[in-house]
């Protein structure tokens, strides 16, 4: 399916499919102990949950932003990994800055990596604190 020119409609560069183009992402709730904002959208098959946040990404580094999106089937069971349009328009729509954003697969888990998979049905966009987009 084609997708359509978002960048003069919502600042979404690239084409987005019209389902992900038509997201409506709505504030659900904060936690005041660490600044997290936590939204969902409705979709055609259940419900897409993001949570918003700065955090530190490393040993004495600075916050950074981290988007985490899941999937939830109309029963409130995981679902499905959310598109990449899906992820798109929550980087795009949900933090208001010219932040670049990365997908990154950790290290294999060990018992010291300190990896731990929450949410199997869950990806998680960095930002990056290296210039990716020259």
């Amino acid at each position: 399916m084609a997708g359509i020119d978002m960048e003069k409609f919502a600042g979404i560069p690239g084409t987005i499919a019209p389902e992900a183009g038509r997201l409506r992402w709505i504030r659900r709730s904060d936690d005041p102990g660490t600044g997290a904002r936590t939204y969902s959208a409705d979709v055609a098959d259940g419900r897409l949950w993001a949570m918003v946040s700065q955090d530190a990404a490393g040993k004495g580094s600075k916050p950074l932003w981290h988007i985490s999106v899941s999937h939830r089937t109309p029963d409130l069971k995981p679902g499905r990994l959310p598109s990449w349009d899906e992820l798109k328009s929550a980087a795009y729509r949900l933090v208001q800055a010219d932040v670049p954003f990365i997908l990154i697969f950790p290290r294999r888990s060990t018992p010291d990596s300190g990896y731990v998979n929450l949410a199997e049905n869950c990806l998680h966009l960095w930002e990056s604190d290296q210039e990716i987009d020259q």
